[in-house]
């Protein structure tokens, strides 16, 4: 395993396992993410906008809990 697909299995925002099924050779449909709703794009600071990797379902859910209370992420 390369270490470009390595990166891709690390979640940008906690730098814990991303759990993506596609980086893992698995087929897309097969992935946890679509099976989820995702906030806003607007909702994810900085560097975790770029391609590099997905976030992962904790993320996901910490954020989508953050956008209902009307929290920005300062980090």
């Amino acid at each position: 395993m390369t270490h470009k697909q390595k990166q891709a299995q690390i979640c940008p925002l906690c730098l814990g396992q991303n759990s993506c099924a596609v980086t893992l050779g698995k087929e897309l449909e097969a992935c946890w993410c679509n099976h989820t709703s995702f906030p806003a794009k607007e909702a994810v600071k900085g560097d975790a906008l770029e391609p590099k990797a997905c976030i992962c379902q904790s993320c996901v859910a910490k954020l989508k809990e953050e956008a209902e209370l009307g929290l920005k992420r300062l980090d």
